[in-house]
């Protein structure tokens, strides 16, 4: 038999494994720069923190994905092709809890999972264990790796790209485990280097590797999660009806295209086993839907086909329209507008399960799920406090056995009622990727038509975010903690059809109205922005009466019981 040219090497290995001197990890300059923000940053961490309090749900262990590497068997150094992300971010996590600890003899112990100490005896050298690219590696050493040296980070707001990353992720965590008592620190650390897994793929050559990277990411040849569970399914068919399965399936796939498809099964997981996935999908997968380890025909007929209609559904509003009316068609644009797809699963469900007459029913469920996803949208719920409350909601209505009813589902209580319409009433621009939907949403309740929002370009101010001295708006807002109170709020914020203009932005309330709030005809498409341009004057009594209305629509739009009237009042 012929021996392998380059062999490929995978497997499991601990966090405590990877960091340790089996592995000198180097970022090749080819690579893209650091990336993962503060939201990425805080997943890992609570995903981290709930895999470890939750033993029996995890089974004591984390998977944290793969890496591609090229690496010659029995030498350290290891280039790595993809995972430099999590790399990265464990690097700066590890790093923070080093700097945390008190006991100094455990301190120098953890500085071992970022700094190799050379050793004579060994025939190692002192090295980090990760080297980023060049042109960021002194920063990284200085700020994160270097014992200390997250006791002491710079101000993120005068750095841009990796740098500000880096330092915005290792603040985060260095705050929030700063907060923490130092026996859950050290729990997590053993959870981390004991109980933590990646796999890790390994090639001895770069063109192996650039093969390897081709199947994982080139458009066209990727191999995704799904095309496993394919070959899986059709081995277990076998020949006889290996070839119409696959012509289902493949039918299947290009109604949906190939991303919505792998999006479609994670949904299926979801829908099926109701907790966060904490393996990669072609692993769980399995696991998690009993029917695809059934008959292959039952899974494609009685799964996979009706739960592709629904999702196809949810991605045509006229069809919405036209089966469950007006306001459901307009709770699933309003929906698709959301940062996150959680709120899917409860959504395909429920048209699965839809049966005939039942096109009321569902309507007022979409209703309810549009209020629920803004909500959570609003408080900036992480991911595991979206799929835990998602999951109570498809446990109401389609219970699973042995489990007791949750208390918190579909429906607001009056507490989180009042937190729906503080954030509402508060200064909304402020919260990141949130605004524009809520405008978008208020403006199409605004709406006497059918409103298009596909050519919004911007968010504007009225009263401008910085007012100049001897201006109108000065004159106007003289008061700057009057200013600062209303600059973010509902009242204070239009849609254009344009680009921001900032030298627009402190023209004289009148002459913005006229050259700055309208289209090339003259007018506006937004009814949001039309209410400005019939007020003569932008002052705060008309800001708290504006703000009062606004209000008051998004709670009928959502069905929340009470309007913060005494806040606007005070304001």
């Amino acid at each position: 038999m012929p021996t392998l040219l380059n062999p490929i090497d995978a497997h499991e290995r601990s966090i405590g494994q990877i960091f340790s001197d089996e592995y000198s990890f180097e970022i090749p300059p080819y690579q893209r720069p650091y990336a993962w923000e503060e939201g990425q940053a805080r997943e890992l961490l609570s995903d981290l923190l709930n895999a470890m309090d939750n033993i029996q749900t995890s089974g004591n262990i984390y998977f944290l994905g793969s890496i591609v590497l090229i690496k010659t068997p029995g030498l350290p150094r290891a280039q790595v092709i993809d995972g430099q992300q999590r790399l990265t971010t464990l690097t700066i996590l590890l790093s923070v809890l080093r700097d945390l600890t008190t006991d100094p003899e455990i301190r120098i112990e953890r500085r071992g999972y970022v700094f190799q100490k050379g050793s004579a005896d060994k025939g190692t050298e002192d090295r980090f264990r990760l080297a980023l690219r060049q042109r960021d590696q002194a920063f990284f050493k200085k700020h994160v790796q270097q014992a200390g040296a997250t006791e002491n980070l710079p101000d993120s707001a005068v750095l841009k790209g990796s740098e500000k990353c880096i330092v915005d992720n290792a603040r985060f965590y260095r705050g929030t485990l700063h907060a923490t008592d130092e026996a859950r620190r050290n729990k997590l650390v053993a959870f981390i280097i004991q109980h933590c897994y990646l796999v890790v793929v390994a090639v001895p050559t770069p063109d192996a590797a650039r093969r390897i990277f081709t199947v994982l990411n080139a458009r066209g040849l990727d191999l995704t999660a799904t095309d496993i569970l394919k070959a899986e399914l059709l081995e277990r068919a076998g020949t006889t009806a290996e070839v119409p399965l696959a012509e289902r399936w493949e039918a299947v796939e290009r109604s949906l295209g190939r991303d919505k498809f792998v999006e479609l099964f994670g949904h299926i997981r979801m829908i099926q086993a109701r907790e966060k996935p904490r393996s990669a999908l072609e692993l769980g997968f399995r696991d998690a839907v009993p029917q695809f380890g059934g008959k292959p025909d039952n899974f494609i007929t009685d799964l996979l086909e009706p739960l592709a209609d629904a999702y196809l559904l949810l991605g045509e509003p006229a069809q919405i329209e036209l089966q469950f009316g007006p306001d459901a068609a307009k709770t699933v644009r309003s929906l698709q507008r959301i940062d996150n797809k959680d709120w899917m699963p409860p959504a395909l469900l429920r048209l699965w399960k839809r049966k005939e007459g039942d096109s009321a029913v569902v309507a007022q469920f979409l209703v309810d799920l549009e209020r629920l996803a803004y909500f959570l949208f609003l408080m900036r719920a992480d991911i595991n406090d979206r799929v835990s409350r998602y999951a109570n909601v498809m446990d109401e209505f389609e219970p699973r056995p042995a489990t007791t009813p949750p208390s918190r589902g579909l429906g607001l209580s009056d507490v989180e009622q009042a937190q729906f319409v503080s954030a509402l009433s508060g200064p909304l621009y402020s919260l990141a990727r949130v605004c524009r939907p809520v405008l978008q949403r208020l403006d199409e309740a605004l709406s006497t038509g059918g409103a298009s929002y596909e050519t919004i370009v911007s968010i504007e101010h009225v009263l401008p975010q910085k007012v100049e001295d001897g201006s109108e708006w000065a004159t106007l807002f003289p008061d700057p903690a009057e200013r600062a109170a209303w600059t973010h709020r509902l009242a204070n914020l239009v849609l254009l059809t344009r680009r921001i203009n900032t030298k627009a932005s402190n023209w004289d309330f009148e002459r913005k109205k006229k050259e700055y709030f309208v289209s090339k005809d003259g007018a506006s498409p937004f009814p949001i922005t039309q209410g400005v341009l019939q007020t003569s004057q932008w002052t705060a009594e008309h800001l708290k009466t504006r703000q009062e209305t606004l209000l008051n629509k998004l709670c009928k739009v959502w069905n929340l019981s009470s309007t913060p009237v005494e806040e606007v009042a005070n304001a």
